[in-house]
């Protein structure tokens, strides 16, 4: 029988397609995902959308990307797809991309090379056989007369991040400054502290700051100052130079250590740095002390077992593993993380003068011992659980406000240099609004304790761009270095029922669900009889 098609037919055709032209139309417009990640892992965020929303000229991104890419880099240039597609929709006309292959072209691989867009080898199964493949997975952004290169995406994890900061580094006319006080015994910029500077030069001028010569005060076009694990303490020119930088509206980190340990010697001894009179007027001082923590870090430690050296894996208190962030804070809302390395605890007081806001960034956990004077930081020392009795001990906060001078009512000091005379200025007696952040150790920030990327780098990155009052990739950094740790505080009777409940539960649920389905089939088949 032949089939006849009736003006209604055609009509509801006709209606159907023009629905589907009127929502694809809407489409390129207005778009929306369902994204159920916990930190939203796949959409842009706000930082990203006011970045890229913000750009005043076109920005183009070549993505050199070899077509057909095996797993799970094919999966990686998706995902990469799928993003830029998101900057292009916020991005107000200004942002735009495109995917080439260099294989296709000669002049194509040339000019990907000119931007250091570099292959890569990856293996690949091909004809039941592990082979090298030659692969391109990078990109340049183009602004003007200007351009920046991620030569290699083999992982998606930081993408966003790296997206719009370099976007940020693009259109910014200079990069703000960032200095690091130098001398008192304070690790190298170049060497012990290499791996902050790299991370901080990506979006900041890193610059030392000298105050042991000349009478030179901190530039101002320095807007933060890192005051990182002293050893000595700081002459009173130093302090007043810090002190007037403070004036000026200047933030200052402060990475300060009170206890001097080396875990291979077993040894530790208290530092003086004479600088507690001078931060009390600020708000907070740096405890005496060094906080143990039940809650350590897993270290290994050798021991003489008859003719072996066996190694074993232990937690060392004095390593304290920091899971107890404040989500009140930019600084550590969204980090799960972070190591801290022969720590000191940190006590705040309300200055008489100015007006200071207090947030706590980080606390230790209940189970602490505080160690004053004398310190036990032997990795064979043996303590029990409830021998950790020192409470709760905070370990980092910001402070924000207006400082008091601690030079007001005081002459200006001789500088640290012999052979300088002391300038004739006015002392700034308080600031304008300005920022602090203090954590009670210095030790994270140095390379022997800093994993390239880990939480600690995110950490102190954030601490960065806070201080600069840069706040655009704080949200970016953090939800993309959530750690999940375990509760090391579990007890051993509950982690043998969640093994045992791994152990046994899939295979009882599984064999559960067989019976139920065997019963229902053969209750249906007694009803059909």
């Amino acid at each position: 029988m032949k089939k006849t098609w009736s003006i209604g037919n055609v009509s509801t055709l006709l209606i159907v397609a023009a629905i589907l032209v009127v929502v694809n139309l809407i489409g390129l417009k207005l778009f929306a995902r369902a994204d159920l990640t916990e930190q939203s892992i796949y959409t842009l965020s706000d930082a990203s959308r006011r970045v890229v929303g913000g750009l005043e000229d076109r920005l183009t991104v070549k993505a050199y990307f070899t077509k057909d890419l095996p797993p799970p880099y094919n999966a990686n240039s998706r995902y990469i797809r799928d993003i830029l597609e998101d900057y292009r929709a916020y991005g107000s006309g200004n942002f735009h991309y495109e995917f080439v292959d260099p294989a296709d072209e000669a002049e194509l691989e040339k000019e990907a090379q000119q931007y250091r867009v570099q292959p890569a080898q990856v293996n690949v199964m091909e004809k039941d056989a592990l082979q090298l493949k030659r692969v391109y997975m990078g990109l340049v952004l183009i602004y003007g007369d200007k351009h920046e290169t991620i030569p290699l995406v083999q992982s998606v994890e930081n993408f966003e991040y790296e997206m719009t900061s370099t976007i940020k580094r693009l259109v910014a006319e200079k990069l703000p400054k960032v200095g690091f006080l130098t001398g008192y015994g304070s690790p190298d910029l170049g060497d012990a502290l290499r791996t902050i500077s790299n991370g901080l030069s990506k979006h900041f001028e890193v610059v030392p700051i000298d105050t042991k010569t000349g009478t030179e005060l901190i530039p101002a076009d320095v807007s933060v100052l890192c005051v990182v694990a002293p050893s000595e303490p700081l002459d009173d020119w130093t302090k007043f130079v810090i002190d007037q930088f403070v004036m000026r509206g200047g933030s200052v980190g402060w990475f300060v250590n009170k206890t001097k340990g080396d875990a291979s010697a077993s040894q530790a001894s208290p530092i003086q740095l004479d600088m507690d009179d001078w931060t009390r007027r600020y708000g907070f001082t740096v405890a005496n002390n060094l906080v143990q923590d039940a809650n350590g870090a897993m270290i290994n430690i050798q021991r003489q077992q008859g003719m072996f050296i066996m190694t074993n894996l232990i937690r060392y208190p004095a390593f304290p593993e920091i899971a107890n962030f404040s989500d009140q804070s930019p600084i550590t809302k969204g980090l799960s993380s972070a190591t801290l390395f022969f720590p000191s605890s940190i006590d705040t007081v309300s200055p008489a003068e100015g007006s200071v806001e207090f947030t706590p960034l980080m606390w230790s956990s209940e189970f602490t011992v505080v160690e004053v004077g004398q310190f036990d930081i032997s990795p064979d020392t043996r303590r029990d659980r409830a021998q950790f009795t020192g409470g709760q001990k905070m370990l980092g906060v910001a402070l924000q406000g207006t400082f008091p001078s601690y030079f007001k009512g005081k002459s200006v000091p001789a500088p640290a240099d012999s052979m300088a005379t002391a300038p004739s200025m006015s002392i700034l007696t308080e600031s304008t609004p300005s920022r602090m952040v203090v954590v009670g150790d210095g030790n994270f920030l140095q390379n022997q304790y800093l994993q390239q990327g880990g939480p600690n780098l995110v950490l102190f990155l954030n601490m960065i761009d806070w201080l600069s009052q840069d706040t655009d990739l704080l949200a970016i950094r953090s939800r993309e270095a959530a750690v999940r740790p375990l509760d090391p505080n579990i007890s051993d009777e509950t982690k043998q029922r969640v093994k045992l409940a791994n152990l046994i539960g899939p295979p009882a649920l599984m064999l559960a669900l067989g019976i139920w389905r065997w019963n229902r089939r053969r209750k249906r088949k007694e009803v059909t009889l």
